[in-house]
């Protein structure tokens, strides 16, 4: 038998195979690039999805933190009973028309952004797809299904023991905040990424330690009606002492927090000389406290509280920016106006060692936020104030003054009542006006990534 030797074309052969498999190889590497390339930008896309989701939130938490009424605010003013359980806002891209929908529980306002704007909601015109439209909702829940959401069915912070609870029941504090849910839903191409943030008021403690704190001897020619049992910040103008201890079926406590026990007595000449544990509990202070003596020389003067009153007092009067809690050089950088007629937001005037006379211009005017008199006071005008009274010198009241809040005087000389003087303590007065200071709007209490369709 023949023996076949030749071996031509298996080179070729060989070589084909080669390249076949190198090609193959070269396929899924540009296979591989290609679908890391598509993987690398879908991952891109939704990152920034998130950080746009977190813009919104950015915005919604700054809007929530203004004042009721401030030109770019949007929250209900809750603090005087303004409270609708359906309320709803949607932040537009452009401009949306006065209340589009004629439904008063809605409000719907431009995005503050200038410029390009970032893509954490959508124009007016796409509101119907509300899952991708920048809002702020209470939290709440449907527990009878009848699509009608109830005062009860709202969730509260309860900052005393801070979890959130569902209804304003006691032990819920009745100054207690609704929880805000902002939904924000970053768009970056195809891309989506809804964030809910949870967000709600803090509590912020004012360092005040009575109704009137005085250094300097208080002395009573006038009227003096002082209450330092807590008072909610609702309390109406020129509701004065003891009227605040009058009792209602809606009213329990009268004008006064909500306490284990009824506040003190609504009698004359400092009934209740020891402090109680309730109103202690309750958050109330002296109506007095001086570091000297309290006077009573031919004076209509009368103080309640917990107790009445505190002499000798041995207490630190803090300072401005100990009051407020912060450093004295971020007291004195806040933006402080100097027009007393009225006081609103934060007012600095007088230099140390001279008179600020308030006095004409004020009268009857009603004021809310924080007066700084960097010298003496004396007020000879009737004046109607919500906040805190601050006076480095000497304090002089004439004419009528109504203070929800209280007065602080660290002169050493004389406090000198010789007119009439109402002041009702209220640390939610107080916490309000210095978390205004402090820009501290809003505490967040949780915050997480859902489906968009949320």
């Amino acid at each position: 038998m023949k023996r076949i030797n030749n071996q031509k074309g298996v080179a070729l052969a060989l070589s084909l195979m080669i390249i076949l498999v190198l090609s193959v190889m070269a396929s899924g590497l540009m296979f591989n690039i290609i679908n890391e390339k598509t993987i690398t930008a879908h991952r891109m896309r939704s990152s920034q999805s998130l950080v746009l989701a977190k813009a919104g939130t950015a915005e919604a938490i700054a809007r929530l933190s203004l004042l009721p009424g401030h030109i770019y605010g949007i929250v209900q003013d809750i603090p005087n009973n303004v409270f609708n359980p359906e309320w709803r806002c949607y932040i537009t891209l452009d401009a949306p028309p006065n209340d589009p929908s004629g439904t008063t529980p809605y409000i719907y306002k431009q995005t503050l952004q200038t410029g390009t704007s970032l893509q954490y909601s959508t124009n007016f015109g796409a509101l119907g797809d509300s899952f991708s439209t920048l809002q702020i909702r209470y939290k709440r829940i449907d527990l009878n299904g009848d699509n009608v959401i109830t005062n009860n069915e709202v969730y509260y912070y309860d900052y005393k023991r801070e979890v959130v609870v569902l209804g304003k029941a006691s032990p819920c504090p009745n100054d207690a905040y609704p929880v805000w849910e902002i939904i924000s839903t970053g768009r970056v191409g195809t891309s989506r990424r809804t964030m809910v943030t949870e967000v709600s008021v803090p509590k912020f403690t004012a360092r005040t330690r009575a109704g009137l704190s005085s250094k300097a001897p208080v002395v009573g020619h006038g009227n003096a009606d002082v209450c330092g049992h807590d008072h909610p910040q609702t309390t109406p103008y020129n509701l004065t002492p003891p009227n605040c201890f009058i009792t209602t079926t809606a009213l329990p406590h009268g004008w006064h927090v909500a306490a284990d026990e009824v506040h003190g007595l609504a009698a004359n000449s400092y009934a209740n000389l020891a402090p109680n544990a309730s109103c202690t509990k309750a958050g109330c202070v002296p109506g007095i406290e001086s570091d000297s003596i309290i006077t009573d020389i031919g004076a209509n003067k009368k103080s309640w509280g917990n107790p009445d009153y505190y002499e000798k007092s041995q207490r630190p009067i803090y300072k401005i920016w100990e009051i407020l809690g912060m450093d004295s050089a971020a007291c004195w950088n806040l933006p402080w106006g100097n027009n007393m007629y009225p006081v609103m937001g934060l007012v600095r005037v007088g230099t140390p060692g001279s008179t600020t006379m308030y006095a004409g211009g004020g009268s009857g005017l009603q004021h809310d936020g924080i007066l700084w008199v960097r010298g003496d006071l004396h007020s000879a005008s009737n004046i109607s104030f919500k906040g805190l009274i601050y006076i480095e010198g000497n304090y002089k009241s004439g004419g009528t003054t109504w203070v929800l809040g209280g007065i602080v005087v660290r002169g050493t000389t004389e406090t000198w009542i010789t007119g009439s003087i109402d002041v009702l303590y209220s640390s939610q007065t107080l916490a309000r006006v210095a978390r205004l200071a402090n820009a501290a709007g809003m505490v967040v209490l949780s915050q997480r990534e859902v489906d968009q369709k949320y």
